[in-house]
């Protein structure tokens, strides 16, 4: 198979912007057990739907953004089997509970808590919320074994180094869904009722309007003349707006972007939006002392991290390891 067939097959949901399709065929193979290119998929699933609006048109730099994130994902799995064949042979398990808990955190930091928009996302990449939580079972179980085999070894962080690790996670701890955000936003629609105007030539005009704005022209102009968003009439320029207001996935593009920049155009299900971010407020983070726990789990898993990696390329070297992607 060659590698342009395997980046459609597996990056064929973003490519036909939603499409199903089937994702079949073996990843690689651990000691024998298999994982599948589907597996991959699920946990590749929430990437592929910021890759897809980031990237409208596909293209190299979408290419190797998805390989990137591939190639992290099957790695992990492939520590993942190695370890899983030492907890098969001990009987542990993890309460579904857990695991339930474990993607409830997931979706309130990457989907706003929207569960529907998270569920949607799996469904586009034929993925299922059953195989998701299988992948979390998995993960979980492998963070176990990590912390019986490294975490006893580190002696507890100071409450200095607790105090530094919470200023250098504070902001990742926040409320999300108290973040605000002041930009201008260009929207070209996909369908217009013009002549001859189809999804590519809308899609022709958003960029060649994100390329007259980077070189110099004037936002508000542009919007007042192309834009078919609510606030074109003021140049673009909305007010400040809540995260929660936004679809998840454009939430985390928008937010992400550089302050002061021209960005895009961006993919939604009704056209291509080219935004310019003002400014950010980010939400409230919880204080110190109501997360002690989590911060001191986190420094010491930083501390054994190091003798982990040394552990896990020991077992990589002894294992049979087949990977197909």
């Amino acid at each position: 198979m060659t590698k342009s067939l395997l980046f459609f097959l597996l990056f064929a949901p973003i490519l036909a912007f939603g499409e199903a399709f089937q994702v079949t065929g073996v990843a690689a193979t651990v000691n024998g057990m298999v994982i599948t290119r589907k597996e991959v998929a699920v946990l590749l699933a929430p990437r592929m739907s910021l890759i897809k609006s980031k990237y409208p048109r596909g293209g190299e730099a979408a290419e190797q953004e998805f390989k990137a994130a591939q190639a992290e994902v099957l790695d992990q799995l492939v520590e993942n089997k190695i370890i899983l064949s030492t907890i098969q042979e001990k009987g542990a398990s993890i309460p579904d509970y857990v695991v339930d808990q474990e993607v409830q955190r997931i979706v309130n930091e990457l989907y706003n808590g929207n569960e529907s928009a998270f569920r949607k996302t799996l469904t586009d990449s034929g993925a299922t919320m059953r195989s998701y939580k299988k992948a979390q079972q998995e993960k979980i179980l492998v963070q176990a074994m990590k912390s019986e085999q490294f975490g006893g070894r580190q002696l507890p962080p100071t409450p200095g180094e607790v105090s530094a690790h919470y200023q250098k996670r504070k902001l990742d701890f926040r409320d999300r869904a108290k973040d605000k955000i002041t930009f201008s936003k260009i929207f070209i629609p996909s369908r217009t009722t013009a002549i001859g105007s189809t999804a590519e030539t809308q899609l022709d005009l958003a960029d060649k309007i994100a390329q007259d704005l980077k070189n110099g022209a004037d936002f508000a102009e542009t919007a007042r003349e192309y834009s078919a968003d609510a606030y074109a009439s003021d140049g673009g320029k909305w007010p400040e707006t809540e995260r929660t207001d936004f679809d998840p996935s454009f939430a985390q593009l928008l937010f992400d972007a550089p302050i002061g920049k021209v960005v895009g155009p961006f993919k939604d299900p009704r056209g291509f939006t080219v935004v310019k971010v003002h400014a950010v407020k980010h939400g409230p983070s919880p204080p110190q002392s109501k997360i002690k726990d989590r911060l001191i789990k986190e420094i010491q898993a930083e501390k054994y991290n190091e003798s982990y990696q040394n552990w896990i390329n020991v077992l990589k070297k002894k294992a049979l390891i087949d990977k197909r992607l």
